[in-house]
């Protein structure tokens, strides 16, 4: 079997619906404390894996691109 390229549809689902839970006004705010938490962890962990990871050219052009999105974002 060769390389088989995970789904990140799953993942963007799951932090969705903890994004709902966390801003959903009928949670308590224990809940959506403990929710947001998560994210949080989960954001740590992110950053710690990524900055071991190998270095591409391409990532100068990601940058750009969000970049660009953010100001667009702001002038909006």
């Amino acid at each position: 079997m060769g390389f088989q390229k995970p789904n990140l549809n799953d993942a963007y689902s799951v932090i969705r619906q903890s994004i709902v839970e966390i801003s959903s006004p009928y949670n308590d705010g224990y809940t959506s404390c403990y929710c947001k938490k998560e994210l949080w962890q989960l954001k740590c962990w992110l950053e710690e894996v990524y900055l071991k990871l190998p270095k591409f050219d391409e990532e100068k052009e990601w940058d750009k691109q969000r970049t660009m999105e953010i100001l667009k974002n702001q002038t909006k």
